[in-house]
């Protein structure tokens, strides 16, 4: 299930952060704000999502999830947006604190996500020993 979870965020990250603007409906995020907007849509659908899948799915499966859109969040900005240069967040200033902020949260959820998961192994592997 760990896997499963690695993969879905994968996708459903790439989707949300790198996809937002073709599936837009046609409206551009022009100003500093309406760029600022779209970024704070796509976190909160993911957020969403990530409640989703808290809710009714296993916990190996949510950490997974959590480790894996840390890992996009910060690997993702880091190695593309900032090694190779190949995009920015947004087209504008904002990116410059809205990058670190991302990569900051992104290594805080890959922490989260392995600690959780750990806690909970260690819980069942517990439990099976004293059955």
């Amino acid at each position: 299930m760990r896997i499963l979870g690695a993969i879905a965020a994968f996708f459903m990250t790439d989707f949300l952060f790198h996809l937002i603007n073709a599936l837009a409906f046609g409206m551009r995020a022009e100003t500093q704000m309406e760029r600022i907007g779209a970024v704070f849509f796509g976190v909160c659908v993911l957020g969403v999502l990530m409640a989703i899948f808290h809710r009714f799915f296993s916990k190996a499966f949510f950490n997974g999830f959590t480790v894996a859109c840390g890992l996009f969040l910060s690997f993702d900005i880091v190695v593309f947006h900032w090694i190779f240069q190949l995009h920015r967040i947004t087209s504008g200033p904002e990116a410059n604190w809205l990058e670190p902020l991302f990569v900051l949260s992104g290594s805080f959820l890959v922490w989260f996500g392995i600690k959780k998961e750990k806690s909970h192994v260690s819980s069942k592997n517990n439990q099976d020993l004293s059955l």
